[in-house]
């Protein structure tokens, strides 16, 4: 993969001629359903920018702030009660083509032509029941119909080849829910560019993907700017991903753009207050992060060390950072740990078929400690702590809860270990019953638990409410009423209701704005300090491990590859894939991730 341009003004002379200039766009929504409907409610007001060949323009704002609503309302492709006003002007040599107000027969000439799309989640995009050959060779013919079966075959491999698709001919005969999350998102880019198009809108496309995936997908959006001149508009919350890919960056905030300028000029010196809170917001690990300029050649032996600080939380596994593969006795879980793996191995399938997503990991998580569990998709991090939860069984080894070892354990005593326990997903729409009010909700451990008395419930979840910052008014309310990052603190209240030893966090804030990311990431840090809960904090997120966690493992195909306290994990990682994750991180800062781009290219070259 070619190496791309320096971002910022000083990149290279601008072109004198956009691709498409936005101007004025509005977009309102008419009230449905209701008896008297009263005037369509304005979103966007008055938003304009331009896309120039060759060069990212970054939107970047909050959820609801109407970055993705602006963008769509150029194609059209907003539902039916949308109300769009404005210009956007599709420029071709001479010819200039207004969008807003085009025919739809017009419309549908140029989507996927003239503009196309990426979305963030392409398991959604592409239809599970086609192959996805197939579905690249649709987009092809559509807007190619002279090409022949052979000639779309040929051009189907040649994409895939051109986004860095490894086994092209493998993943044109696959599903899309046989291909992994990188793999599927490249694929999803390559049928996108099938036609060449002058812009390519990108919608979030690298938010649910591992730093290592990300950078990957980033580069290739860099390669197409640079090789195919294509124009793009990187709609995105993570400032991080804005400094290693965008030349050009306007902020959105409530559906205005309140700052737009070169990235490196903004990152250096945001003029709007919005702007620099946001860019305050982002979790950062450059204090405790080696520099990617110094030698990152992987040391063979880890070693002692001699500067390390005893951490009070860390009397579980004290002493110097280690490889956690070593075997051996190891302190019983009944003697005061919230949870424990010995040697758990934890088999998926059957015969023939099998996946060994755990290989013999030995982890502890002491009272009141925030352990960080981080790797890529398919590490086993989740399965870890499903494991812990007594969600899923170990093949071998031993499971440790509460003082209870889950396989060996009665149904009474699985019961007791478990009153222990609170979870928290990634996704709470998704973990939340939707026809269930947000108090119902949160009681509902003390149900399970034996809580009988409605007054002692109802004080209860008044009480978590309270202490999640939420108003006690939500109670009666149903989760599609309330915001994502409402969302997520009424499910950390639930997983707390019961005053658990352990919560097990798995991605609770990988979903969230930067902001709103902030903010739970604070008061889950305070209400660990308050009830002195232990957590195992699993994120692929190192910048977030760095803000709430005192000690962290690195998982890498099943196994934990290093352990050790968070800062000295960060600033001086000993095994080879760490150091590749820390250096696949994105920062917000374009100069410096100019520099660390350099150095992961170096430990990846398979992404060059």
């Amino acid at each position: 993969m070619t190496e791309h341009r320096p971002t910022g003004a000083s990149a290279r002379p601008v072109p004198t001629a956009p691709v498409l200039t936005v101007a004025g766009i509005t977009v309102a929504f008419a009230a449905t359903g209701a008896r008297r409907p009263g005037p369509p409610r304005e979103v966007v007001h008055g938003v304009g920018f331009t896309l120039e060949r060759g060069r990212v323009l970054a939107l970047v704002g909050e959820s609801g702030s109407g970055k993705s609503v602006t963008a769509m309302a150029l194609l059209s492709l907003l539902p039916r009660n949308a109300r769009v006003g404005g210009s956007g002007v599709l420029t071709d040599g001479d010819v200039a083509e207004e969008l807003v107000g085009a025919p739809a027969d017009r419309l549908q000439a140029v989507r996927g032509r003239r503009i196309a799309a990426i979305f963030q989640e392409p398991m959604s995009a592409l239809n599970p029941v086609f192959r996805i050959g197939d579905q690249i060779a649709e987009a092809v013919q559509v807007h190619q119909p002279h090409l022949g079966a052979d000639a779309t075959r040929a051009r189907v491999l040649e994409l895939l080849e051109q986004v860095s698709v490894r086994e092209p001919r493998r993943i044109a005969r696959a599903y899309p829910h046989e291909v992994s999350g990188g793999q599927l998102q490249r694929a999803m880019i390559a049928m996108a560019v099938s036609n060449d198009p002058a812009v390519l809108i990108a919608d979030e496309p690298t938010t649910a993907l591992d730093v290592t995936v990300q950078a990957g997908i980033l580069g290739l959006l860099r390669d197409l700017t640079d090789r195919l001149g294509t124009a793009v508009l990187l709609i995105t919350h993570d400032m991080g991903v804005v400094a290693d890919v965008a030349d050009d960056v306007a902020v959105m905030r409530e559906g205005r753009i309140v700052e737009s300028a070169p990235a490196e000029q903004l990152f250096a010196a945001p003029a709007a207050d919005y702007t620099r809170a946001l860019l305050q917001a982002v979790p950062r690990i450059t204090d405790v992060a080696p520099d990617p300029r110094s030698d990152l050649t992987p040391r063979a032996e880890p070693g002692p060390r001699a500067d390390a600080e005893p951490d009070p939380r860390a009397d579980a596994e004290p002493g110097p950072r280690s490889l956690s593969s070593s075997k051996g006795p190891s302190t019983s879980s009944a003697n005061g740990l919230a949870a424990e793996l010995r040697d758990a191995s934890v088999v998926y399938g059957g015969r023939g078929g099998e996946v060994r997503a755990v290989d013999q990991v030995s982890l502890t998580v002491a009272p009141g400690e925030f352990l960080g569990l981080v790797g890529e998709s398919g590490s086993g991090k989740s399965t870890v702590g499903r494991a812990l939860a007594g969600l899923v069984p170990v093949r071998s080894g031993e499971a440790w809860l509460a003082g209870v070892e889950l396989s060996g354990a009665s149904r009474a005593e699985l019961r007791r270990a478990r009153s222990r326990l609170g979870i928290v997903f990634q996704d709470p729409a998704s973990s939340l019953n939707p026809r269930h009010s947000v108090g119902r909700s949160i009681a509902e451990p003390l149900v399970l638990h034996g809580t009988t008395d409605p007054a002692v419930r109802r004080a209860r979840v008044e009480e978590l409410l309270d202490r999640v910052r939420l108003s006690r008014d939500l109670a009666g309310r149903l989760p599609h009423e309330l915001s994502g990052g409402q969302r997520q603190r009424v499910a950390l209240a639930r997983a707390l209701v019961d005053r658990p030893a352990l919560l097990i966090a798995d991605e609770p804030t990988s979903a969230l704005d930067v902001s709103v990311q902030a903010t739970v990431l604070e008061l889950l840090a305070e209400l660990q300090r308050d009830l002195g809960f232990a957590c195992l904090f699993i994120s692929h997120d190192l910048a977030v491990v760095s803000t709430v966690t005192s000690r962290v493992a690195v998982m890498y195909d099943g196994r934990v590859v290093e352990t050790g306290r968070t800062a000295e994990v960060l600033r001086s990682p000993q095994d080879p894939y760490s150091r590749r994750l820390l250096a696949a991180v994105p920062v917000a800062d374009p100069v410096e991730q100019r520099e660390r781009r350099r150095a992961w290219l170096e430990l990846e070259p398979a992404a060059r």
